[in-house]
């Protein structure tokens, strides 16, 4: 186009961050408003100020370093919202897709450029390479819509990284063959390298992550720490001769079991990549495009045509011979054709392989024209993508909105804060037993003597409230702040629930030891008498997020209790935020209820049972339950329909058997509130 004089381009670092700054705050506001996708507005707004633009920017060395980790990004975050259990039940679409979406548009891209563009077949087999892999630059819009665990979504994450594999192990096997090698030899030992890399992340990196998370608690820190791991993972796996996003794809999926999805340090990963990370790659894959190429010359443009129109029909017509093998739906082929339809990192890595084989002429592989062409690829498939990952999101949103999400009056939980070592954990288990995308608050109440001379503790409360709405504003999670002065801390929490129309109240307490096992049980009881509400107590041992088990001790005629529901909602729910297996203890009856809820409003939860009746052996059952597991107890009060005598000695039993693990307790509903259906109306999801 032109570039403007004398000032332009910038070269002062201050002022470079500045005009990105800019460009990520104002391009998707004035693109919004000309009904383009924000991922198109940041490409386009490259292109307006790149070296082929205005020239107000020079792609320097800010835009490959932020573009880098961007691109990681992108890759790291797919794996770590990948819906993992949808991946192990559907392995066998997970690969058909993966094989269509590489093998579809690998052949028409060979036939395409061999036959109808007359290339040689080393090039016809590069351009092939560059049109079978793909990038998820689309992935942030489907997370926006929050549709990161859509079968669509699972099925194209996946889809991506065995296209890019099997395209880098071609790769690897063409320039092996420039070399002078056979590319037999090249080619077992980068499937070598990729078995053995890939085996180590899976074992060696969970243990790293459980024995940090035990030791941090700051979410700076662990997010600082998340941040290494991806980068290291991504670098050695680009040592190791293969692509860096194969690294940052293995370690998002490997913390993809230690980050819930509604837990603080999750948004803290998605607020900084999608503020600063991203953005920047995708200006930067915007300046490295010219569209004076399309005018170029004929040749230039029949080209490009080719290649562009290949690229995607191939892409979708690998989504729809998908979706017609499985039976898909029409949003599910949408979302897999937006998502794999774009091209960006990969192909420009490929395309830079090519421009370094030399022909026997001297020329490069890739000429000018060839990677004009690709060039022209990412812009056209990126925006071709976004419009259309962005149209099938909203019709999933629009359309496919489950029963669980339908529900009339959910949970109101109000969270009682005594001491600051367990609030963080208090707050985070409030955050994940919450219904799916509730707005309700959670109120954080802290309860102090009411005593002459008392200032000191109330300030001390009021930090404390405070710090916990800062632990639940990080999760997008609004929190009331009460603190208020008591005789009776029992009588408080009474008066408050009322006044607040909570439907439920967590609390903390420390379980161990003979004293703290005799006051325990005091409290419990008064409180039991005076509040017929869901009580759960919660003793922790290790933050939530490292728990691999929950064993669930479930007495008999336990579905005879009106809060049967509401308790069984939130096992559920936690045990599908940390994406671990549940045991339920309990007998037949019971379990086939749970069975029949868990089925049909929580299919993905992985549950086990073990039949039990007997609640007096409650403390056999520590030779189930390891160091990393939480055990619950679901308790009942005397002369409720589950009760049994055994249940007065469970701070006696939690002391001296379960005092290495975290420890949660559950007293269900005994009436519930007036003028409430049931409990069956409590927000599910």
């Amino acid at each position: 186009m032109f570039a403007l004089p004398d000032v332009f381009p910038i070269t002062d670092p201050t002022w470079i961050m500045c005009c990105v700054l800019c460009l990520i705050l104002g391009a998707p506001l004035l693109f919004e408003r000309l009904r383009v996708p924000p991922l198109v507005g940041m490409v386009l707004a490259g292109v307006l100020v790149g070296p082929y633009g205005l020239g107000i920017l020079e792609r320097d060395d800010s835009f490959g370093i932020f573009g880098q980790v961007g691109l990681y990004y992108i890759m790291f975050t797919a794996g770590l919202s990948m819906d993992t259990t949808a991946l192990k039940s559907h392995r066998l679409q997970v690969v058909s897709f993966g094989l269509l979406s590489f093998g579809i548009p690998f052949l028409m891209g060979y036939g395409a450029s061999f036959w109808l563009l007359g290339m040689s077949e080393a090039a016809s087999i590069l351009i092939a390479c560059i049109l079978a892999s793909h990038t998820m630059v689309a992935f942030s819009i489907a997370s926006r819509y929050g549709l990161a665990h859509h079968r669509g979504v699972t099925l194209s994450v996946v889809a991506t990284m065995i296209s890019l594999v099997l395209s880098l192990f071609i790769l690897a096997a063409l320039s092996a063959s420039f070399e002078g090698d056979s590319g037999v030899m090249s080619w077992l030992l980068i499937v070598l390298k990729c078995g053995i890399y890939t085996t180590l992340v899976l074992i060696v990196y969970p243990k790293v992550i459980r024995f940090v998370f035990r030791r941090l608690s700051d979410d700076v820190l662990q997010y600082i720490f998340v941040m290494c791991m991806v980068l290291l993972s991504a670098a050695v796996c680009d040592s190791l001769g293969l692509e860096g996003v194969l690294g940052a794809f293995l370690a998002g999926l490997v913390f993809n079991r230690y980050i819930p999805d509604v837990a603080p340090l999750m948004k803290h990963i998605d607020f900084v990549g999608n503020a600063l990370f991203i953005p920047y790659f995708l200006i930067g894959v915007g300046m490295l495009i010219d569209v004076r190429l399309l005018v170029a010359g004929s040749d230039a443009l029949v080209v490009t045509a080719v290649i562009v129109v290949v690229a995607l029909v191939s892409k979708c017509l690998a989504a729809v011979v998908m979706s017609s093998l499985f039976r898909l739906d029409s949003n599910c082929r949408g979302m897999m054709m937006g998502l794999t339809s774009a091209h960006a990192a990969g192909g420009l890595a490929i395309v830079m392989v090519g421009r370094r084989l030399l022909l026997p002429s001297g020329e490069p592989l890739v000429d000018e024209m060839l990677l004009n062409a690709v060039i022209m690829l990412i812009l056209f498939s990126c925006v071709f993508s976004a419009y259309v990952t962005s149209s099938a999101a909203r019709r999933i949103s629009l359309n496919e909105v489950s029963d669980d999400e339908q529900t009339g009056v959910e949970d109101k939980m109000l969270v009682a804060l005594s001491r600051s070592e367990s609030m963080c954990n208090l707050i985070t288990a409030a955050i994940l037993m919450r219904p799916h995308r509730s707005n309700t608050p959670l109120v954080g109440v802290r309860l102090v003597v009411d005593d002459v001379g008392n200032e000191r503790e109330l300030s001390a409360a009021r930090q404390m409230v405070n710090d916990a709405a800062v632990v639940a504003a990080s999760a997008s999670v609004n929190l009331k702040k009460v603190v208020r002065s008591s005789v009776n801390p029992i009588t408080g929490l009474s008066h408050l629930m009322k006044d607040f129309e909570t439907s439920e109240i967590l609390m903390g307490y420390h379980l161990t030891g003979g004293k703290a096992a005799k006051s325990f049980g005091n409290i419990t009881s008064e409180m039991l008498a005076t509040i017929s509400r869901q009580i759960i107590i919660l003793h922790t041992i290790r933050p939530l997020n490292t728990i691999r088990r929950i064993h669930v001790v479930v007495p008999f005629r336990a579905d005879k209790e009106v809060g049967f529901v509401r308790w069984l909602n939130h096992v559920l729910r936690l045990g599908r935020q940390l994406d671990c297996l549940i045991v339920f203890y309990c007998d037949e009856m019971v379990w086939q209820l749970i069975n029949e809820r868990r089925a049909q409003h929580y299919a993905k939860v992985k549950t086990q049972c073990h039949l039990f009746r007997d609640y007096n052996q409650v403390a056999a059952l520590r030779q189930y339950v390891n160091s990393d597991h939480m055990i619950v107890l679901i308790a009942a009060r005397a002369g409720s329909p589950s009760y049994h005598p055994y249940m007065q000695k469970i701070p006696a039993v939690v002391a001296n058997y379960f005092n290495d693990n975290s420890v949660m307790i559950i007293y269900p509903d005994q009436y519930g509130l007036e003028k409430r259906i049931s409990a069956f109306n409590t927000g599910l999801k």
